[in-house]
This record gives structure tokens, sequence and C-alpha cells, in this order.
């Protein structure tokens, strides 16, 4: 059989079908062309080729490395980032660090990021994917409605009794059974720090155990699965495995070209500027090889598809003219349909790292990691709660007005509103405000066995941008995270670091080390730990919101049906659409809303 995965080619797109060899002309047309192959695309392209009437193309940048251990491997995981996985983006330069850019890790693979993550699977509190109704005017992308897409990408297994008495526990009640994810306790889970960790935590912040933080409930100690087979291998259940290789792999309407950008939308339509109401509509997509192979043409007969990330989707859309007119026009780029929202209203957490010298290096275990705490921001901040939550929501119309001055953001009202709902479900919820992800690394022949966390604020009140850097698909588009933007991000990312020391210094875990290693020296006080943080962290790999789904009043750029506003035939499903973070890892979201984003678009073909 031939492979539907094709090597990088430049020749009028010489695509390999499924099951048949054929040169398909420049005039060949397909109803959906889907722009990147991560795990959004690759969910919404089996899920559409399942009807066998229904032509799709993906073009993905990356090629097809499912054999490679960087990807099956969990545990190699940080072996991809920056290297030919990755596509290297950086953030702007951080005036405070001496201009350091930090790596913004973005997969370029079949499979995308969610080849190459952590492969961590839960889910957000109920009531931050709550807030989606409010920002959208749709109640089925609340709880209820997109849950019950996330239960249907999952095949969850159930631990065995080993695992169980390593502290792996469920609910069966809140997971997916029949889905092509596969969510299991690794058959190599961690024993050893594990639970002394969970219980020095509930010490030090008061925190409960949580059997399942799939549950919906996100305030707590618990012990986590992964997205990882359930036999001995381990290996990653990627984008990749899950929804293409097997049956889909056959269907002769599903073509996969890697090697290969998208890097213009062809309308087939113009808009003038005196026409604000006058709507778009694509006629397909320009794509290369490489910044010197030739400009080659498909066209898209029904829709084309945004799934390139928080990163490349707002830049595909910018290099198509659909944008702030400001930043296009110093691009070089003529604008077809003003967007103020394309590219703003970025969120990217910060991460920071505490490690220490294991007694032992038995660890019960060969991993992944699965032990978090998620403290709550009262736990975090103590008896100065009630003071910095009146604070920060006294200050936020200053802020957003700031935002809208900076041109992080499209409107200092919208962005009022929005943050308000942030703090007041962080504040009067008492959900997840930070994670402590217990980490632990096995002894190589280069290095000693180390024990540790890494720690993040969940929920930024920092804004950033994407843009185009010029008019060119292959150069890199400019990442402003805004890091520590808001006072109060720094703060709890400030406190969850020094109380995860706090935590190893608790016992029964404290018992369990001999010294600490990060930091070299361990600051005496709160001002010593946020110097540590601001010149250590680094970012998480979570960007979202810069195609928010939002209403356009509030910015958004994106409607309920994730349609791009003024655009009849393009969508974006992928992380740029979620306009608020969650307390998450995000697959399980995402997995979620791609399944969601299937129905509505094959309901749109009736």
């Amino acid at each position: 059989m031939f492979s539907l995965l094709l090597a990088c080619v430049a020749i009028p797109l010489a695509l390999a079908a499924p099951t048949r060899s054929s040169n398909t002309t420049l005039e060949d047309s397909f109803d959906y062309v889907i722009v990147g192959g991560g795990l959004t695309g690759l969910t919404v392209a089996s899920r559409l080729s399942e009807n066998p009437s229904i032509r799709v193309l993906v073009i993905e940048g990356g090629q097809d490395n499912h054999n490679d251990p960087r990807v099956y491997d969990v545990r190699t995981y940080g072996q991809a980032f920056e290297s030919d996985l990755d596509y290297n983006m950086t953030s702007t330069p951080i005036s405070w660090r001496n201009g350091t850019q930090l790596p913004m890790a973005a997969g370029k693979t079949l499979g995308g990021s969610g080849s190459i993550n952590g492969a961590s699977w839960t889910k957000g509190p109920k009531t931050q994917y709550d807030l989606l109704p409010l920002l959208i005017g749709d109640e089925s992308w609340g709880w209820d409605g997109l849950n019950q897409y996330m239960l249907g990408a999952e095949h969850f297994y159930a631990p065995s009794n080993e695992l169980k008495s390593k502290g792996a526990d469920f609910d069966g009640h809140k997971h997916g059974f029949s889905g092509p994810v596969k969510v299991s306790f690794a058959q190599g889970m961690f024993g050893g720090i594990n639970q002394p960790a969970l219980n020095a935590s509930e010490q030090v912040w008061g925190l409960e155990h949580v059997d399942d933080v799939a549950s919906g409930i996100v305030n707590g100690a618990t012990i986590i699965p992964n997205m990882v087979q359930p036999d001995v291998s381990q290996n990653r259940s990627s984008p990749y495995t899950a929804y293409i290789l097997g049956e889909p792999q056959s269907r002769d309407n599903l073509v996969i070209l890697t090697g290969h950008r998208a890097v213009e939308i062809r309308w087939n339509n113009t808009c003038t500027q005196e026409e604000p109401e006058c709507v778009l509509t694509a006629d397909g997509v320009y794509y290369q090889a490489s910044r010197e192979s030739e400009r080659l043409f498909v066209k898209a007969s029904r829709e084309v598809l945004l799934a390139a990330g928080s990163m490349q989707s707002p830049q595909l859309l910018e290099l198509s003219g659909i944008g702030d007119p400001a930043v296009l026009n110093k691009a070089g780029v003529s604008v077809k349909k003003s967007l103020m929202g394309v590219g703003k209203n970025l969120q990217e957490q910060t991460k920071n790292t505490v490690t220490y010298t294991p007694k032992s290096d038995d660890f019960e275990g060969s991993g992944p990691s699965s032990a978090i705490a998620f403290p709550n921001v009262h736990q975090l901040l103590g008896n100065a709660s009630s003071t910095v939550h009146a604070e920060t929501l006294a200050g936020l119309a200053e802020y957003a007005a700031q935002l809208e001055a900076q041109g992080l953001v499209a409107s200092a009202n919208a962005s009022h509103r929005v943050l308000q709902y942030q703090v007041e479900n962080l504040f009067n919820n008492s959900e997840a405000a930070a994670e402590i992800f217990f980490t632990q690394a096995l002894a190589t022949e280069t290095s000693a066995a180390t024990v540790g966390a890494d720690l993040w604020n969940l929920i930024v009140l920092a804004r950033g941008t994407i843009h185009i850097s010029s008019d060119d698909s292959f150069d890199l588009p400019t990442v402003e995270p805004s890091y520590f933007g808001h006072p109060l991000d720094l703060k709890l990312q400030t406190l969850a670091t020094k109380q995860a020391h706090e935590v190893y210094n608790t016992a029964p875990l404290a018992e369990m080390v001999s010294d600490v290693t990060l930091p070299a020296e361990v600051p005496s006080d709160y001002a010593g730990w946020e110097t540590f943080v601001k010149d250590t962290f680094t970012s998480v790999w979570h960007p979202i919101a810069t195609l928010s789904m939002m209403k356009e009043e509030f910015g958004g750029v994106v409607d309920n049906k994730l349609k791009v506003y003024g655009i009849s035939n393009v969508r974006c499903v992928d992380a740029s659409v979620l306009p608020v973070q969650l307390s998450a890892h995000l697959s399980s979201s995402l997995y979620g809303i791609a399944e969601k984003a299937a129905v509505m678009i094959r309901e749109d073909q009736v």
C-alpha cells in the first residue's frame, strides 16, 4: 500500500493518496483544506473523512516522526525542544534578563505539539469552561456541552491493583471509554516520593486529596493519568496514532501532505475599506515546501480550516490580509479585511523549577511523573487574599486601558470585562491558581538522579501578541508574551515557587531529600524568591487566545461556530480560539474542541 504521508516534494501537489499513486494537478480541489497536522488538525481530518464523499487535505510543515523515540517515548520529554521537531520560535527579548529570548516550543512534526508534549491528561474546573458562554453567547461551549466531546475523544483504562497501590485512582463516571485517545496510568508509574509529595502538599496548603481531576473539580492533590498506551510499551497515544494510524490511513479521500507549509489564503472576492460589512470567501491555499521552492495552489471547494496553533494560525491570517491594518501595513501586506483581534490577547504561562538530591534513587518506577498539587489563590496568598483581590479589581480598568494603548488587545472596555470575569472566577470559586508538578529524573551516565517540582501560575492576566514580522511566511512571527505583565502574575508565580520549596521541607517529603540543587542559594525572603523567579523562569508552552472565540465587540476573531468574522468559509480549530486560560493541561480540551468542530462542520454540510 502506498504511504499516506509524503516526504517533502516541490512539484505541483504531487500527492500520494492512501491507496493509489497519482499526480494531482494544480486545478485539483479538496472539500476541506486543513492547515496544520497537529492535534486538532488530525482530529478534524479523521472525523470529516469518515464520509467517503468528502475529500480532505492536511498540509503539515513537519514530517511523520511517529517512530522517533523523541515522539513515542514520553519519558524523553524535552529532547524534541529546540530540535528538528520544533519550529524553534522564541519570545521577544526580556529586558531584565539582558535581552534573553525564551524558546516558544511548537511541534514541527505530524501530530504537532501533541506529539512532543508531556502527555498529561487533565481538565479544567467546570466554572472556567462556563466562562466561555459568557464570552461567546452560546451555552453549548460550557462544561456540560464541551465535556461530552472530551469524553468522546477518550479511551480510558482503569489502573491495575499495583498502580492503585502507588496512588492511582479514578471516577469511572468522569471518563470516556470508547474514544481514539488512549488514556491510562503508565505501567511504569513512579511510586517513591509521589505519596509523600502529595501528603506534604496537603499540609502546606491545606489541600484535600482529589481522586480524579477529570471531574471538573481542580483544587487539591492528585495523581493524573497520561496519554499513553495501556500496555508495557507505555508509548505515547499521539494525535497521529489515535486518529490516523489504522483504518483512516486507508481512506482514498484523506491526504496528508507533510514537509510543506501554507503561506497564504487566496480570496475569490475583494472587500474595500469602505465596505465593512463585505464578506470574504476563501478560494484555496498557496503552499510551499521551502522558501526557495515553487509557490503552489490547492483549491478548497468548501472551507479552509486553520489548525496551525496559537502562533501560526494568526500568522497565516495576517499574511492573507486579515488583521489590524497597522500591523499588516508595517509588514507590507495589503489589507483584505480589518479584524482588530487577530494575533492579540495572547495568554502564556510562566514556569519555574526547584530541584533536590534524593536520598534514594529508587523511584519505584520509570515514569513519567504524575503527582500534582493544585493550590487555589487563597491558599497561595493566605491572609493577604482579600486585600489582593480588592486591589486587583480596582486596578483592572486602568490596566485594560494600558493594554489597548500598547496594542495588546483590541478593546480596553471589552478586556476589562473579560479580566473581571477571570479575577472573580479565580477568587470567588477557589479554583486552582497554580500547578506544582512533582518531577523525578532517573540517573544517567552523565547526571545524578534528582527530584523536584515544575510549577506555574495557571490563570495569567498578562496579555501579549503574535504578529507577522514580514510578508514572508518562512520568517517566524514576532511573539510578545508580556511575561508578568500584571503584578498578580508575578506574585502568584513567586509564592508558588517559594511554597513548593516549603513542601520539600515538610515531612514526610523532607526526609527523602538531602540537599537543594536549584536554587543554588535558597533565598531568605520574598524579594529573593521574586528575583529567582524572574531570573530563571521559562515559558510553559501553553499559548492561547490569539484568535479568540468571543463576541466581536469583545475583540473576538471567531464566532461560536469557530468561523472567522467577516469570512464565509474559514474556521479556526486550535488553541488560539480559547479566549481564557484553564487550570489544566490543554490536550483534553483541545480534543474536545476539535471533536465539537467536526460535528458543527458536518451539520453545515446539510
